[in-house]
C-alpha cells in the first residue's frame, strides 16, 4: 500500500515538472525575398535615354533663350537712347533753321506724301494719310510768319506719320527693327473721331480701362503696328487704333 502510495506521487511531481517546462521556440519564417527591379525591354532604355537627352537640351535651350532677351532688352534700350539723342539734335536744328532750311524740309515731306499716296490702293484709305497731309498744309501760316522752326515742327510730324503708314505696309519679313513699340521722333497732337477707349496693349482684344469721348485731344508718342500710343491731357496712357484718330 505504502508503495502504491509513492508510486502516485512520483507520477504527479513528474506531471507537474512537465507543466512547468518551457515550451519550445516557434521556428522562424522563412526569409522573404528581396522584390527584384523590372527589367526593361532595350527599347524602353532607349526610349528613357532620349528623353534624358531631349530635358538637357530644352533646359540649355531656356538658358539661350534668357540670355538673348537679356541681350534684347538692352539693344532696345540703345535704340530708344539713340533716338532720343537724334531727335533732340532734330529739335535743336529746327529753332535755328532758316527760311531756305524750313522751305527745302517741307518740300521733302511733300515728295515723301506723294510717294506714299502713289503706293496705296485707291480701294483702302489710310487715315494717317490724311492726317498728314493736313500737317503739312499747317506748316503754310508758321512758315509766312517767319516762324521757320514752328513749320519744320509740323512737317517733322507729318514724315513720322508717313513713316508710320509705310512701315506698317512692309511685309514682317522685311522688317528690320526691334520688336515692340516705335518711339516717334518727335510727338504729335491728335483727336478721337470718335468716341473710344484707352487700352493697355496695342490689341482689340486689350482691357480698356478708360474711356474716351469723341475729339478727345491727344498726343502720339508711339506707334506699334495698326495702333498708337497715347496721352490724355491727364497724364493717362495707352493704346488707341490708328484708324480712330484724327488731326487737331
Amino acid at each position: 500500500m505504502a508503495r502504491l502510495r509513492s508510486t502516485r506521487a512520483l507520477a504527479a511531481v513528474t506531471l507537474a515538472l512537465a507543466g512547468c517546462a518551457t515550451p519550445p521556440e516557434p521556428e522562424p519564417p522563412p526569409p522573404v525575398p528581396a522584390p527584384t527591379a523590372p527589367q526593361m525591354c532595350p527599347a524602353c532604355v532607349d526610349q528613357s535615354q532620349e528623353l534624358a537627352r531631349l530635358r538637357q537640351d530644352l533646359a540649355s535651350r531656356d538658358a539661350e533663350i534668357r540670355e538673348l532677351r537679356s541681350s534684347q532688352r538692352d539693344q532696345v534700350k540703345a535704340i530708344q537712347e539713340s533716338t532720343r539723342e537724334v531727335t533732340r539734335a532734330k529739335a535743336k536744328m529746327r529753332r535755328l533753321a532758316t527760311q531756305a532750311d524750313a522751305a527745302s524740309y517741307i518740300a521733302e515731306v511733300e515728295v515723301a506724301l506723294g510717294a506714299l499716296r502713289a503706293s496705296l490702293p485707291a480701294s483702302s484709305p489710310a487715315p494717317l494719310v490724311a492726317l498728314a497731309q493736313s500737317l503739312l498744309d499747317s506748316t503754310a501760316a508758321p512758315f509766312a510768319q517767319g516762324d521757320y522752326g514752328a513749320a519744320m515742327d509740323r512737317a517733322a510730324q507729318a514724315e513720322q506719320l508717313i513713316a508710320v503708314v509705310a512701315d506698317g505696309r512692309t511685309p514682317p519679313s522685311q522688317r528690320v527693327r526691334v520688336p515692340g513699340e516705335v518711339l516717334l521722333q518727335v510727338t504729335i497732337p491728335l483727336r478721337l473721331v470718335a468716341d473710344g477707349a484707352l487700352r493697355r496693349e496695342p490689341k482689340p482684344s486689350s482691357t480698356a480701362f478708360a474711356k474716351l469721348s469723341k475729339d478727345t485731344p491727344l498726343v502720339a508718342h508711339a506707334y506699334r503696328g495698326s495702333w498708337m500710343r497715347v496721352e490724355t491731357p491727364d497724364g493717362r496712357s495707352g493704346w488707341v487704333a490708328q484708324a480712330q484718330l484724327g488731326a487737331r
